[in-house]
């Protein structure tokens, strides 16, 4: 599939660009950004393909059979309704978009002109991750009673940061997204019930927040719980399953994590995986939505 990436900044240039130029399956074959030299600088980058200063010259590109929108989140419905209109598929990065409503549009308008969406919830497709499934249905720790995610990183945004905006921007917007995903994918069932409570802890200058909990209850019975603090170091980001039997825990839920740790009564096990390499960490997630 022929990929056009919306959005040349530092996730493009680290890992979507990187991963579309490693895979056999996938081709990386024009690039947007507003800047001209910084669009041409970033396409010789990455083998040289066309680049544009404008979405909808991308768009317009008859060789561009998908997009990847990687913009600030309040652009991703425009730009996403946009590529729908053109035929594109889309894969938006995360977190989809500003709210419910726009969320939905960008749904409707991909059903309705018969391309795929997919959000950037790269994790998902992680070996630690797939592992911890794998195990999960064997039945190695019995049945599920409690999911948790936790990032923790001391620092936040830097001054100016389009991340420091309200609405887009934030600790629940921007960081717990990608944890909480991974919980109700290693839940694999539907919440029916969320408290939260989402505070700006230290960084009283900020306009979001930097630290927020969450309690979920699901439908069959079981909880979810889930944290992101943005003013303690150093970085930590985990995942793990409790069941009747033992527990699962994902602790190192990063591009490199190598191992899941699974205890039961018999002791501690700790399983190896072969880790995703960088910068290529987002190509098995590309390589889904061109199979998808």
């Amino acid at each position: 599939m022929r990929f056009g990436i919306i959005g040349c900044g530092s996730i493009a240039a680290n890992s979507f660009a990187p991963s579309l130029v490693n895979s056999d399956e996938l081709d990386l074959v024009a690039v947007c950004r507003r800047d001209a030299d910084k669009a041409q600088e970033f396409a010789e980058r990455f083998g040289g393909c066309v680049h544009y200063t404008s979405a909808a010259a991308l768009l317009a590109d008859d060789s561009v059979e998908a997009v990847v929108v990687s913009t600030p989140t309040d652009t991703h419905c425009e730009y996403t309704l946009a590529a729908a209109a053109a035929g594109k598929h889309v894969m938006c990065e995360k977190p989809m978009a500003r709210d419910r409503h726009e969320a939905r549009c960008m749904i409707e308008a991909c059903r309705d002109a018969g391309v795929t969406l997919g959000v950037a919830y790269r994790r998902r497709l992680f070996p630690q991750v797939l592992e911890a499934k794998k195990q999960l249905a064997a039945g190695t720790i019995g049945p599920t009673v409690c999911t948790r995610s936790h990032y923790s990183g001391g620092g936040g945004f830097g001054s100016g940061a389009w991340q420091r905006q309200p609405v887009i921007g934030g600790a629940l917007m921007e960081m717990a997204v990608h944890r909480i995903e991974v919980l109700l994918n290693l839940a694999d069932t539907e919440p029916i019930e969320v408290c939260g409570l989402v505070e700006t802890v230290r960084f009283k200058d900020w306009e979001v927040d930097d630290s927020d909990a969450l309690l979920l209850g699901f439908a069959d019975g079981t909880i979810g719980v889930h944290s992101t603090i943005l003013t303690s170091k150093p970085r930590r980001d985990t995942a793990q399953v409790d069941g009747t039997d033992g527990r699962i825990v994902i602790d190192g839920l990063e591009f490199g994590g190598d191992s899941i740790e699974v205890e039961t009564e018999a002791g501690r096990e700790k399983v190896p995986v072969t880790p995703l390499q960088a910068p290529y960490f987002d190509q098995p997630m590309l390589e889904d939505l061109a199979v998808a």
